[in-house]
């Protein structure tokens, strides 16, 4: 059988902040593969480069040395209204600090991928509203991000992230503001809605409760992937993994 088609793959990453004395190398020579379909979870205490790596594979943030391809295709090297437009129809991101909208209700915000990419204001407003019934938030489709909790509008972000189908999903923390029910909830989600037919989910977490719905785990430190491992401890790496 086939091996399913790589989503990511990273050969040499680096990334560095600041210069001189101020200098902090937060990617060292990263280099991680994840295959679509697959659920990839990355781990590892604060500050060893987690949210870089995920801001680089999803091409908000350059590297400064390596290659990422996603999906094949080097995005890097796009011209910028290129690279907008190819972000936009495939990736999807949950930030940590959600970056919902305040002035629009929470189904406006969950529309906009899809009005972004063209889709008219009633079919985009009318498939964020399915989206919201689905992370649990039916009934509060008009509501403002300043009407509900950090949970509902961590959910809120999810939806968003989701609503245009994307190929890529990468999510920041999405169960760290959300009580454990709510979080299984939420994960059996964005598995059954983002993972499969050639998609995949990359998600940093430290909520080890959730790390059953990973296939593999890749663990970071100092700037470094130092281990990937099935979910299951009792399974190795794969072969194709760098680190093995």
């Amino acid at each position: 059988m086939n091996a399913p088609p790589l989503a990511v793959r990273c050969n040499g990453i680096t990334k560095a902040y600041g210069t001189g004395d101020t200098k902090v190398h937060a990617l060292r020579g990263v280099d991680l593969t994840v295959q679509a379909g697959e659920l990839l979870m990355l781990v590892g205490p604060s500050g060893c480069g987690k949210t870089t790596l995920i801001s680089i594979i999803a091409g908000i943030l350059d590297q400064d040395d390596g290659q990422c391809l996603l999906f094949g295709e080097d995005i890097i090297r796009f011209p910028p209204k290129k690279r907008v437009r190819y972000r936009g129809l495939n990736i999807g991101f949950v930030f940590q600090s959600f970056n919902l909208i305040p002035t629009l209700t929470a189904a406006e915000n969950v529309a906009i991928p899809l009005l972004v990419n063209g889709t008219t204001m009633s079919t985009a407003i009318k498939k964020a509203g399915q989206l919201l019934t689905e992370v649990g938030l039916a009934g509060r489709e008009h509501s403002l991000p300043s009407q509900l909790s950090g949970g509902q509008q961590q959910r809120v972000a999810i939806a968003r992230a989701l609503v245009h189908s994307p190929r890529l999903v990468v999510c920041d923390e999405p169960t760290s503001a959300l009580d454990h029910a709510t979080g299984l909830k939420v994960m059996e989600t964005l598995k059954q809605l983002a993972v499969g037919q050639n998609r995949c989910l990359i998600i940093v977490t430290h909520d080890a409760r959730i790390f059953p719905f990973a296939d593999r785990i890749a663990n970071m430190d100092d700037g470094r992937i130092t281990h990937v491992s099935s979910s299951n401890p009792g399974v190795e790496a794969t072969a194709d993994d760098p680190q093995k």
